[in-house]
């Protein structure tokens, strides 16, 4: 990769003035940065205001923080010896942050957060919703509340000034890109479906309203409409499906299923729902990928003895989503459960509560944590909904799974599931294991792949122009493939090997 970053230094000797001399200070400025490569130049008040000073303080030596924009550079600051950048991930239900160092292009520090606005609505359509009746500021001021709450918490870790940071890449999908520039989101639900912006936006920390140096650049994704955003765009980026001489699959699991289908030549992608199986949506013991979580299980055959992997061990508190994923494919492979999800009644470690079975997984039923059928009908119901739109969304391009060379696995299912655990259940295909790539927060590392190569601008612009969005909440062959998914692992296995 190129260290080109975002934000960099420059170091220029100025001439002094003179008698034959007298070129406006920033004039001066303007001409040794064209002089240095930099044709085109704008420079924001703050920092002409301060530039006599600084010049004839520093003997017309002078160090100039330059941010890319997208008709050349700006002077983001002046006499700065350090320069940060930060790379943000806006997710639905997460904000996620990594701090750099721009002279370097090294990483310092990676934060999270919970979105604050998750008590207007777990899914981004009951936000615009509300957005819709008067509620618009408040999830606005909420998200930038998060996303400034992050910033100091890492500016504080490390030891540096909020202004030394010149430059933020900003991913997310549609809905929440706009929230946080504070666009309206009124007209992205309703047809014909037109968000306010589609192509990437280059802005200011102060206008963004971020804890930065107020003229930092601010670069936010581009979308590709109103459901491909910028998270598939920087997913894309990162994967590089674009530079892919044969179709490769990728799949973005949040709290919806985002997919993404092509190779250099084209790109199609699509949404739907399916993501609450991994974000803790279907069983009260469900929690996000935190300390204490229980990441893995394994049950002894014929359902006997069980043992746990916790994040950071401890005394487990919840399951995160491939936890969930190993759990019901270890209580299939045990017979525990039938294809249904119903329990066979053999093995041990059942209880009833609440006038419920539950089938415990750590401690007793009271005090525990434990799961119940329907519970386990609400995950399948989640995974059937999953694989149906991966073979649906595959075979409308005329392709079956044995053709995808690779498939990406993004977001919350690509964060450290077995995907043996996923193909048994029949939530993934039935392909050769190899074939699959885990890559975590996708949409995170192409914003910092961004940060760190403004030379990438270019790319993001293509990518964002080559893609197709596919509707398929209409096709009619996607309830048939549904009904068959709710078992375990499907009806037809033959459709999980792509027949």
């Amino acid at each position: 990769m190129n260290h080109r970053p975002l934000a960099w230094l420059r170091t220029l000797r100025l001439d002094p003035p003179s008698s034959s001399d007298k070129t406006a200070d920033m004039d001066r400025l303007r001409k040794a940065l064209q002089q240095a490569g930099y044709p085109r130049v704008s420079f924001p008040l703050s920092v002409m205001r301060r530039l006599p000073d600084e010049l004839r303080g520093k003997g017309f030596e002078l160090t100039v923080v330059l941010g890319q924009t997208e008709d050349g550079v700006r002077v983001i600051d002046i006499s700065r010896e350090k320069v940060y950048g930060l790379a943000l991930d806006i997710g639905s239900t997460n904000i996620e942050a990594s701090l750099f160092d721009l002279l370097s292009g090294s990483r310092l520090d990676q934060r999270s957060g919970e979105n604050p606005q998750l008590p207007f609505g777990a899914d981004v359509l009951t936000r615009v919703q509300r957005s819709m009746m008067g509620e618009a500021e408040e999830l606005v001021r909420g998200l930038r509340l998060g996303v400034n709450r992050l910033i100091d918490t890492l500016c504080a870790g490390n030891h540096l000034a909020a202004e030394d940071i010149a430059a933020v890449s900003v991913a997310g999908n549609t809905i929440m890109s706009h929230f946080f520039l504070g666009l309206s989101v009124d007209n992205i639900p309703v047809s014909p479906y037109v968000p306010a912006v589609n192509g990437p936006v280059f802005t200011t920390g102060r206008e963004a309203g971020l804890n930065v140096n107020g003229e930092a650049l601010v670069y936010v994704f581009p979308n590709a409409g109103s459901y491909v955003g910028g998270d598939i765009i920087s997913g894309i980026l990162h994967a590089g499906i674009h530079r892919e001489e044969e179709p490769v699959l990728f799949i973005d699991v949040g709290t919806n299923v985002e997919i993404t289908l092509g190779c250099r030549d084209w790109i199609m992608s699509g949404a739907g729902a399916a993501g609450p199986a991994l974000e803790g949506g279907v069983a009260g013991i469900g929690k996000k990928a935190d300390p204490g979580t229980i990441s893995k299980v394994r049950i002894g055959r014929a359902g006997l003895g069980i043992d746990l992997d916790v994040i950071n061990d401890g005394e487990p508190t919840g399951i995160c989503g491939s936890g969930l994923i190993d759990l019901i494919s270890e209580m299939f492979s045990a017979g525990l459960i039938d294809q249904s999800g119903k329990f066979t009644g053999k093995g041990e470690g059942f209880l009833e509560q609440d006038g419920k079975r539950r089938y415990v997984i750590y401690g007793n039923g009271k005090d525990g944590l434990a799961i119940s059928e329907p519970e386990i009908r609400n995950f399948l119901l989640s995974k059937a909904a999953m694989f149906s739109f991966l073979y649906v969304f595959v075979k409308s391009v005329g392709l079956t799974f044995r053709d995808i060379r690779k498939i990406y696995v993004a977001g919350a299912l690509g964060c450290g599931i077995d995907p043996e655990s996923a193909v048994n259940i029949g939530m993934l295909p039935d392909i050769p294991r190899e074939r699959f790539v885990l890559i975590g927060n996708s949409s995170l590392s192409g914003a910092e792949l961004l940060l760190l190569d403004r030379g990438l601008l270019d790319e993001v612009a293509k990518v964002a122009a080559m893609i197709t969005y596919r509707e398929m909440n209409e096709d009619a062959e996607l309830m048939s493939v549904l009904q068959g998914a709710l078992f375990i692992p499907h009806t037809q296995p033959e459709l999980l090997r792509g027949g």
